[in-house]
C-alpha cells in the first residue's frame, strides 16, 4: 500500500468515497495554446455577430470542442483525409481561423486571394518550431524532421518548408541519404512521445552521429507525459479524449509502455469499460491538451462514487459546458 500512495496527493484521495482509489493527475487538459485560440473564437464572434466563421479543420483535435462551436454559430470545415489547402475551396466567404495545429504560408495566401479575413489561431509552440527550421534553412542546415504523416502539424511543416526530410518510423531513418559531413538539424512534432521520439533520435545519431538535436515537444504535452511515468504503479489509467488526437494517443501508449496493465483510452464518461474495474484499484485519470475540463472532470466525479456491483447510469453530457474555460 505504501508503494502505491508514495505519488499521490492526499487531498485526491479524501474526495474519493466509493470502491476505487481514483487519482487526478495534474496537469491535464487543455494547454495555454487550446486556452488561447478558443478564447479566440469567443472573441471574434463576439467583434463580429453577424459575419460568418469558419474554421478551417477542427481547432483543436476534439469533436465536442467542434460542436459546442455550433452554439456560437461558428463553422468547422473538417472532412477526413483532405488538407488545409483542399478544405479552404469549401469556404468562399467571411472570416476563416487557421487551427491551432498551424497551417502553411500557401493556404494563407490563397486564403487572402479569395477575399476572405484571415486569422492564425496556430499555438505559440508550434510557430515558435516554425522559426526553428527557418532559421536552419537559412543558414544552409540539413532538417530532419520527426512527425506524423498527414497530422496538420506535419502538414503545413512540410508545406512550408520543401527541402526538408520526414522521418514517421526507423524505416524512413534507414532510407534518409544526406551526406554526413553537412551540418544537421533534427526538429519535431510539437506532440509526439517523448520515449518514441528518443527511439528515432537515437536511430538518426547513430547515422549521423553530429547532427543537432532540438527538442521540440511543446512544454504542456512533455509534463503531461511525465506525470503519467511518475503515476506508473497505478493499476489503472484513463486517458480522456478524442480518438484524433495524437498528445491523448501518447499519453495512452506511455502509460503502457511504462507497466500500467488497464488503459482506458476514452471520448466522455460513456465510453467507460467498469467490468476493468477491481475493488480497491488505484485508478489515475489524465486526459490529452485539448480535451475539455469538464469531460474530464465528469469522469473523475463519476468513479469516485461509483459502486462497482450497482453503478449508477453514466450522466449525458452537457454541450452547452464544453467551452467553460
Amino acid at each position: 500500500m505504501e508503494k502505491k500512495l508514495q505519488n499521490i496527493e492526499k487531498d485526491n484521495q479524501n474526495k474519493t468515497v466509493g470502491d476505487l482509489n481514483v487519482i487526478d493527475i495534474k496537469p491535464r487538459g487543455y494547454c495555454k495554446g487550446v486556452i488561447r485560440s478558443l478564447r479566440l473564437l469567443k472573441n471574434i464572434r463576439e467583434k463580429y455577430p453577424d459575419e460568418t466563421i469558419s474554421v478551417l479543420g477542427r481547432i483543436v483535435h476534439n469533436r465536442y470542442v467542434a460542436e459546442a462551436m455550433d452554439l456560437y454559430s461558428i463553422i468547422t470545415v473538417d472532412y477526413p483525409g483532405l488538407t488545409r489547402e483542399q478544405l479552404l475551396s469549401y469556404v468562399d466567404h467571411g472570416i476563416v481561423i487557421l487551427s491551432a495545429h498551424g497551417c502553411s504560408d500557401m493556404v494563407k495566401d490563397k486564403a487572402k486571394a479569395k477575399g476572405l479575413t484571415v486569422i492564425d489561431a496556430a499555438c505559440p509552440d508550434v510557430i515558435s518550431s516554425h522559426k526553428i527550421i527557418e532559421d536552419a534553412l537559412k543558414k544552409n542546415e540539413q532538417v530532419i524532421f520527426i512527425g506524423k504523416s498527414k497530422h496538420p502539424e506535419t502538414e503545413a511543416v512540410m508545406q512550408n518548408f520543401k527541402n526538408i526530410n520526414l522521418i514517421t518510423n526507423i524505416s524512413d531513418v534507414n532510407k534518409l541519404k544526406i551526406d554526413p559531413f553537412e551540418k544537421i538539424v533534427i526538429a519535431n512534432q510539437t506532440t509526439l512521445s517523448s520515449l518514441d521520439m528518443r527511439n528515432l533520435i537515437e536511430a538518426i545519431i547513430k547515422k549521423y552521429p553530429n547532427a543537432k538535436v532540438i527538442d521540440e515537444v511543446c512544454g504542456a504535452t512533455r509534463v503531461r507525459q511525465e506525470a503519467v511515468i511518475k503515476n506508473s504503479n497505478l493499476d489503472a489509467l484513463i486517458v480522456v479524449g478524442d480518438p484524433d488526437s495524437n498528445n491523448t494517443a501518447m499519453l495512452a501508449k506511455i502509460a503502457l509502455d511504462s507497466g500500467i496493465k488497464n488503459v482506458q483510452r476514452i471520448e466522455t464518461v460513456q465510453d467507460l469499460d467498469l467490468t476493468k474495474f477491481h475493488k480497491n484499484d488505484f485508478v489515475g485519470i489524465t486526459s490529452g491538451a485539448s480535451t475539455p475540463p469538464y469531460l474530464t472532470d465528469m469522469v473523475s466525479d463519476y468513479l469516485k462514487q461509483i459502486n462497482l456491483a450497482a453503478p449508477m447510469p453514466k450522466p449525458e453530457i452537457d454541450i452547452s459546458k464544453i467551452l467553460d474555460l
